[in-house]
C-alpha cells in the first residue's frame, strides 16, 4: 500500500550538476519527492544552483530551508580543510533548526543522507521520530600491503581512520543511531559488513549513487588511432592514480602498442604522478588535464577513449566509474569497494588488489587484452550502459527506497 509521508532530509552535500557527494544528496532528494513531501536542510552556498535548477516547477512538495555557520565561524574552512570540525558544528545549528521545524510540520520521519560514514553520528537522529540513515559508507579497508605507496604521513592517517573505526561503536552518538534508525541503507557489502550485527536486520544495501537513464551506445575502436585509456579522480593518495601510471608504462614497454593515456582531475598528488611520468619517459604518451567544471565537458573527454581506468583503494561510490559507464566505456578497476560492486564481467575487467606489483601486472595485462580484442572490448561497452540503466537509474534506485519505506512505515 502506498503512503504519503512528512520527511525531513539532512543533506549537507546537495548541489545539481556537481557530481560526487552534491549530486548524492540531490538525487536522493528528488527521488523523495517523487511520493513524498520533504523539507532539506542543507548548506546556505547550495541555494543558488538549487534556485536555478527549476526543481520546484516539478516539484511543489519539495521545500529547502538553507543553514551556515556565521562568516566568522567559517573563515578558516578551505576547500577540505577543516572541513570535519565545521561538518559537526554545522550540524548542530542544523538540527536545532530541525526541532523548529518538526514542532511546525510534525515529520513522519526523518532522513540523514549526506555526508554519512558509518563513524560519523548523525545529529538528526536524536528527534523523537523514526529515523533513516544512509547510504551509509566508510566501511571499506585500504589494503595494508599498498602502505608501502605512501609517506609517513599517510600510513598515519590510514592507521588513525582504522582506529576510528574500530572504535566506532563504542562512540555513544553512534550506537544511538544504530539503535534509533528504523532503516540503515549500506552503500556497499562491506559497509554493512561493519553494522554491529544486533542491527544487521534494520539494514540494506543500496549504492549511494545513480545515474539518469543512458542511450544506449555501441562504441567501435578505429584501429587507425592508438589505443586510449582515460582516467579521473581526485590526485590523493588512495587513489591509485601512481598504480595506472606504472601499469600503462608496463603495457606499452612491452607490447610496443600505440597508445596514451588521459588523466583528468588535481590534486596534492599530481605533482607525484608528474615526475612519474618523467622518470619513465613516457611524457608524450600521458598527458594531465585539470578537473572540467562542467560535466558535459567530462563525458565528452570520455567518449574519445576506448577504456576507463581506476585503481582506487578505498571507495565507497565512484561517480567517476558510473559516469563513464554511461557513455559505453568499459571499465578496467580493482575488485575494490563501490567500483568493485559496480563492475562486472558484462561491463568491464577487475583485478584482484593483493599488493601493487601483482596490480601493476594484471592492469597490464587487461590493457593488453582489450587493446587487442576489438569484439571483446565492443561487447563491453554495450553492457555499460545496460549496467546503468538496469541497476543504477535514479528512478529503479527511487523505486527500490519507496518499497522500503512502505513497508517499513505502513503500519
Amino acid at each position: 500500500m502506498s503512503i504519503r509521508l512528512k520527511i525531513l532530509v539532512l543533506a549537507y552535500a546537495c548541489e545539481p550538476n556537481k557530481g560526487s557527494e552534491p549530486e548524492v544528496g540531490w538525487q536522493w532528494v528528488k527521488q523523495l519527492a517523487r511520493k513524498h513531501d520533504v523539507w532539506v536542510i542543507t548548506r546556505a552556498n547550495n541555494k543558488i544552483p538549487i534556485v536555478n535548477s527549476g526543481i520546484f516547477e516539478k516539484f511543489s512538495n519539495l521545500h529547502f530551508v538553507y543553514i551556515d555557520l556565521p562568516t566568522w565561524a567559517r573563515f578558516w574552512k578551505k576547500g577540505n580543510r577543516g572541513i570535519h570540525l565545521y561538518y559537526w558544528l554545522w550540524q548542530i545549528v542544523a538540527v536545532t533548526r530541525a526541532w523548529q521545524l518538526h514542532r511546525v510540520n510534525c515529520f513522519n520521519i526523518t532522513h540523514h543522507i549526506t555526508f554519512s560514514p558509518f563513524y560519523q553520528p548523525p545529529l538528526i537522529s536524536l528527534l523523537p521520530i523514526p529515523f533513516i540513515w544512509g547510504p551509509i559508507g566508510a566501511g571499506e579497508k585500504l589494503p595494508r600491503r599498498f602502505f608501502k605507496l605512501f609517506n609517513l604521513r599517510q600510513k598515519m592517517k590510514e592507521n588513525i581512520r582504522t582506529i576510528i573505526r574500530l572504535l566506532s561503536p563504542f562512540n555513544p552518538l553512534v550506537f544511538l543511531a544504530f539503535c534509533r534508525a528504523k532503516l540503515i541503507l549500506a552503500a556497499t557489502k562491506e559497509t554493512y559488513s561493519v553494522i554491529p550485527i544486533c542491527f544487521r536486520h534494520k539494514a540494506v544495501v543500496e549504492s549511494q549513487i545513480g545515474m539518469e537513464t543512458v542511450k544506449q551506445i555501441y562504441k567501435i575502436r578505429d584501429p587507425n588511432k592508438p589505443f586510449k585509456i582515460i582516467s579521473a579522480g581526485r590526485h590523493v593518495y588512495w587513489k591509485g592514480g601512481i598504480l595506472i601510471i606504472r601499469a600503462f608504462y608496463k603495457f606499452v614497454s612491452e607490447t610496443g602498442i600505440s597508445a596514451e593515456l588521459h588523466i583528468i582531475s588535481d590534486g596534492p598528488e599530481k605533482t607525484k604522478f608528474i615526475r612519474e611520468v618523467n622518470k619513465l619517459k613516457i611524457q608524450d604518451i600521458v598527458t594531465f588535464t585539470n578537473w572540467f567544471p562542467r560535466r558535459d565537458d567530462v563525458f565528452s573527454a570520455y567518449k574519445k577513449a576506448d577504456i576507463f581506468a581506476y585503481a582506487s583503494l578505498f571507495e565507497c561510490g565512484g561517480y567517476v566509474v558510473l559516469e563513464a559507464l554511461s557513455v559505453g566505456l568499459p571499465i578496467v578497476c580493482l575488485d575494490l569497494g563501490g567500483p568493485g560492486e559496480i563492475v562486472n564481467k558484462s561491463c568491464g575487467c577487475k583485478v584482484i588488489a593483493k599488493n601493487p606489483e601483482q596490480v601493476v601486472n594484471d592492469l597490464s595485462s587487461v590493457f593488453k587484452a582489450l587493446s587487442q580484442d576489438d569484439t571483446l572490448l565492443s561487447s563491453l561497452s554495450a553492457g555499460a550502459c545496460s549496467r546503468v540503466n538496469m541497476e543504477f537509474n535514479w528512478d529503479l534506485k527511487g523505486d527500490r527506497l519507496h518499497k522500503l519505506l512502505s513497508d517499513r512505515f505502513s503500519a
